[in-house]
């Protein structure tokens, strides 16, 4: 899927760590004013990473808007996308789940990269 950057917004953090290996993966504010990929599963994230920082360096964030995400398992077209361990989207599919994006675009499994649209929900799952 092509991607537009028209509509997005994107915010520059100090890397809290050596994201050198984080495009495209999730992250979260570290408490300091800088950004760390996600390391626990199904956490708020504040966007996506769009470059690839040494720790100190600018951090390039997408809050909204489309990007590409890094995978770490398969999902459909539509699909409600959380993090897992190691920042990659995976389906989000139980009650008090963070809904981190929207898949616009189905995926074959880890370490696929696929567009998805940024979003912010909190999963709710009825008995």
């Amino acid at each position: 899927m092509s991607q537009a950057t028209a509509g997005t917004l994107d915010i520059t953090f100090k890397a809290g760590a050596d994201l050198t290996n984080f495009k495209y993966h999730f992250v979260k504010l570290d408490g300091s004013g800088g950004v760390v990929s996600c390391g626990v599963a199904k956490e708020l994230s504040i966007g996506i990473l769009q470059n690839a920082p040494a720790e100190g360096k600018a951090a390039r964030v997408r809050l909204l808007g489309t990007s590409k995400l890094v995978m770490g398992g398969a999902c459909s077209e539509n699909a409600l996308i959380t993090p897992d361990v190691n920042g990659h989207g995976v389906l989000a599919n139980t009650d008090k789940d963070y809904v981190g994006a929207i898949a616009l675009e189905a995926s074959g499994g880890a370490d696929e990269i696929i567009e998805v649209l940024i979003t912010k929900l909190h999963l709710i799952v009825s008995a």
